[in-house]
């Protein structure tokens, strides 16, 4: 039996994710249990002693499923190893391989498909046209419709942000009964609503994007109504927050179902990326912002003491100078407001 290969190229991280999870549904279905699934970084110095740890029999012959990343970094020596496998496949073992694009690495590429790889494009979305006919096709696969009124306001409200707008596409096609869907539903549902905003937000601070979190914030509190932005932007950016905490706290090399038993993180994409946001952050600049945040959450619900409260507009500063110190690596001092 040929070695089964899924070759992912392109660098939409969301597509790359359902591609990965298609990968981890072929394991399961051909293998008849969930994989364990191994991690090989092509980068690595030790990429290829990794591979051949990654393809031996496990003690039970649990399947695996090894996940190659960056792999326009493939030389020589790791691609000894793959051949080896494609040679002399090993048992309820299969391999996943993403290439972000670029020439580098093409040859390779090449001999996985020539073992009879199948591949799936995750190409960069273009905005606008490009973005809504892949919404709408999204739509279809879930066995429904919408309009083009429709894609256009989900768009428009959320943004080029394609992780956000397939979430916002299932919960609509979960939740809406009238097919197709219209703009009248994308409006009850997302128009104006604080809490996606909330999401670019907290994005922004825990991946360090001061310029982009000052933005997101403004754009919040125009579109939202700025009395009701305090409590959403707090509440989501205490979410980005704990989880960061949570997976700072896991010993050095457990692997994904373990990280996300130990986590509470339902999904594989969001571990990985509160595993790469960690990185950009020290314990002792998390706990900070852990206080600060806390501190700024009280004074904007009003929870000061007895004669004390924030007005509209203090509150709006009190969130900007937070996000700033905290987006900006600043280490925050003195009260959130």
């Amino acid at each position: 039996m040929a070695l089964p290969i899924t070759l992912i190229t392109g660098s939409e991280q969301v597509l790359v994710d359902r591609a990965l999870a298609g990968a981890r549904h072929e394991a399961r279905e051909r293998d008849g249990s969930d994989p364990d699934r191994r991690w090989v970084s092509a980068a690595a110095e030790d990429a290829p002693s990794a591979l051949a740890e990654a393809l031996s029999p496990t003690l039970f012959g649990d399947p695996t499923l090894i996940i190659i990343t960056e792999a326009d970094q493939i030389e020589d020596e790791l691609w000894a190893v793959i051949e080896g496998a494609i040679a002399q496949p090993p048992d309820a073992v299969s391999l996943a391989v993403h290439h972000p694009g670029g020439v580098k690495g093409k040859r390779y590429l090449t001999a996985l498909r020539a073992a009879g790889s199948r591949d799936v494009s995750c190409a960069a979305l273009k905005k606008g046209p490009q973005t809504q006919d892949f919404l709408l096709r999204d739509v279809r696969q879930r066995g429904r419709k919408a309009t083009p009124g429709a894609l256009q306001a989900l768009y428009a409200a959320i943004g080029h942000d394609l992780s956000l707008l397939i979430g916002a596409i299932a919960q609509l096609c979960s939740d809406v009964e009238t097919d197709p869907i219209d703009e009248e539903a994308v409006a009850r549902y997302f128009v104006g609503v604080a809490d996606v905003q909330g999401f670019r937000v907290s994005d922004a601070v825990w991946e360090r994007r001061p310029v982009d979190a000052l933005r997101d914030l403004r754009w919040m509190a125009a579109s939202s109504g700025r009395a009701g932005v305090g409590p959403s932007a707090t509440a989501m950016m205490g979410g980005g927050l704990r989880a960061l905490v949570r997976v700072q706290g896991l010993p050095p090399g457990m692997n994904d179902a373990d990280a996300m038993r130990e986590t509470g993180v339902k999904f594989d994409w969001q571990l990985r990326v509160a595993r790469t946001r960690v990185k950009q952050w020290r314990p002792d600049r998390l706990a900070s912002a852990t206080v600060f945040l806390s501190d700024l959450d009280v004074a904007v619900k009003g929870g000061l003491r007895p004669g004390e409260s924030l007005d509209v507009d203090q509150k709006l500063h009190a969130l900007e100078r937070f996000v700033m110190r905290t987006a900006a690596r600043a280490h925050p001092e003195g009260s959130a407001t």
